[in-house]
């Protein structure tokens, strides 16, 4: 009797332990989804953690991080850090001029705008 008692304590022991390091939390990867808004998206690729990857039909890019770079050929356009909250990217959210100031010029008595 008091063996049947043992190899029961011991079984009983054995399956509480080997229940507690057999539990898995599932973990969710969010991935940083938007779609590239332009007429020409059918010439635009973009990058996430040095992978090339192609946009769908209607503009929809895929990244697990940030920052995505978007490439026409292989010149790149732009990057982005952030996606809005409405999901859509625009090429002037991409495209940053390195010069904000409008630069003044004057040929004889006419003045001209002109941003570089």
């Amino acid at each position: 009797m008091r063996n049947i008692k043992f190899y029961s304590y011991t079984l009983g022991c054995s399956l509480i332990l080997s229940a507690c390091g057999s539990v898995e939390t599932a973990t969710e990867i969010k991935k940083n989804s938007g779609y590239f808004v332009s007429s020409f998206n059918e010439r635009i690729d973009y990058t996430c953690l040095n992978e090339r990857r192609t946009m769908t039909d209607n503009g929809k890019f895929e990244c697990d991080s940030f920052p995505i770079s978007f490439y026409m050929d292989e010149v790149k356009i732009g990057e982005i850090s952030s996606i809005h909250s409405d999901g859509y990217v625009y090429p002037q959210d991409i495209i940053l001029l390195e010069d904000t100031v409008p630069i003044y010029t004057s040929e004889g008595k006419i003045k001209f705008l002109e941003i570089e």
